[in-house]
């Protein structure tokens, strides 16, 4: 049974409002790509950073977390495009297949 895939483009951007921001899943609408639940902690800790460096003003912290949300999301909404296109475009399974064959070729990764 088709299902439809929802996102929005990498680099998507809303107009602040006062008093109002969106993280997790609602900040990040993209193809799953196993970065969801890192991006929804990682929005409510700067989120909670942001807001408790400045008690009493909503404005500056609110405008700083989307300023790093955008920053960091743009990343993982490519590399879900990416993905996307991998398992859904024409040339699929085609392309999945290479892409996993050219990780393997690669060797492991090197320890960090």
């Amino acid at each position: 049974m088709p299902r439809p895939v929802h996102l929005l483009p990498a680099g998507h951007r809303w107009q602040p409002v006062a008093g109002v921001t969106l993280l997790g899943d609602a900040a990040h609408l993209m193809a799953p790509a196993g970065e969801g639940a890192n991006l929804a902690m990682l929005d409510g800790a700067e989120l909670a950073q942001k807001l408790a460096a400045q008690p009493g003003d909503m404005a500056a912290p609110l405008l700083a977390y989307e300023t790093a949300l955008f920053a960091r999301s743009g990343a993982a909404a490519a590399q879900s495009e990416r993905i996307l296109r991998l398992c859904f475009d024409d040339d699929a399974p085609h392309s999945l297949v290479r892409f996993f064959t050219g990780m393997r070729d690669a060797g492991p990764a090197p320890e960090v």
